[in-house]
């Protein structure tokens, strides 16, 4: 009876560390490769995707009713809650791979990068899809490779990270990586910081305000967060072992959930913007599972 109760308590307490608000969806490695779970707060983990090839960059519709996601064969799919029905996306006109979609506010459209590769060389674009009508349109193309589309909570601004090789002779390449935010009414683009600082994965706060990034700017690649304007320095958010990366903001914009190597693996953690205070998330409970690029709603 003692173990029973023990047990039991110990079931608990995971339960309550793993306490959060709203839906989650992200890969996890549980049987070899990389399938996609939904996840709620005292709830087991509920599986998505089965298939030989691997699931990623998962993003949650705005009302939480559909989920799009590429595979490692590039190809772009939508996914409809609650019956999981699934259809393939395909762009006709471009001969690529899809990667990290961003809804529309609406859940109207989507916007993606579109790689493309001629070797020695290889340049990802953005594109944007009406669900709609079914149309396409290229949205941002510049020199090197576009990642990471984010689109702001009202739909009037894109955030983004371009990459650009710098080719030295005798030294080699540099790559830098920065984030840019292109006006989806005007279309005029601007940098969101200078510096050599590799800045990734730009993520909106609910309010559309601030938006969230990786970056090695402190010597360590740490969460940080700034206002959308730029005006004002970013605040690093995380701190301690590790890389912490792919961050996404709760549904009330308090707290932001990532991606950390600390352990040696990749497990998803949760930080408060306001007190810096982290926990650790462990949906499959003392199973040490690999976890990569959640989405909240």
């Amino acid at each position: 009876m003692k173990l029973i109760l023990i047990a039991a308590l110990v079931s608990a307490l995971c339960q309550a560390q793993d306490t959060f608000n709203g839906t989650m969806v992200f890969g996890a490695n549980v049987n070899g490769d990389w399938d996609l779970y939904l996840y709620r707060a005292g709830r087991a983990p509920q599986q998505l995707t089965k298939s030989p090839i691997d699931e990623r960059a998962p993003a949650l519709s705005p009302d939480g009713n559909q989920l799009a996601y590429v595979t490692s064969d590039g190809a772009l799919w939508l996914m409809n809650f609650p019956a999981k029905a699934t259809r393939k996306v395909a762009a006709k006109f471009v001969n690529g791979h899809y990667g990290y979609p961003s809804w529309m506010p609406g859940a109207k459209g989507l916007v993606y990068t579109i790689y493309t590769f001629n070797p020695p060389r290889e340049d990802g674009d953005i594109y944007q899809h009406s669900l709609e009508d079914g149309k396409y349109s290229l949205l941002v193309s510049q020199t090197g490779s576009q990642d990471y589309p984010a689109v702001s909570p009202d739909g009037s601004q894109l955030a983004y990270m371009s990459t650009l090789a710098t080719m030295i002779p005798g030294f080699g390449a540099t790559m830098t990586q920065q984030l840019w935010i292109v006006s989806l009414q005007s279309g005029k683009p601007r940098q969101l910081f200078h510096g050599s600082a590799q800045d990734t994965r730009p993520a909106w706060s609910p309010d559309g305000k601030q938006i969230a990034f990786s970056s090695d700017r402190s010597g360590s690649v740490e969460i940080w967060a700034a206002d959308a304007d730029g005006k004002t320095a970013p605040v690093q958010i995380t701190s301690g072992a590790g890389a912490k990366t792919s961050p996404v903001w709760s549904p009330d914009g308090k707290e932001i959930a990532y991606i950390s190597n600390a352990s040696g693996k990749s497990e998803l953690a949760i930080s408060n913007v306001a007190t810096k205070a982290m926990r650790k998330l462990q949906p499959f409970g003392a199973k040490q599972v690999e976890i990569r690029s959640p989405t909240w709603r």
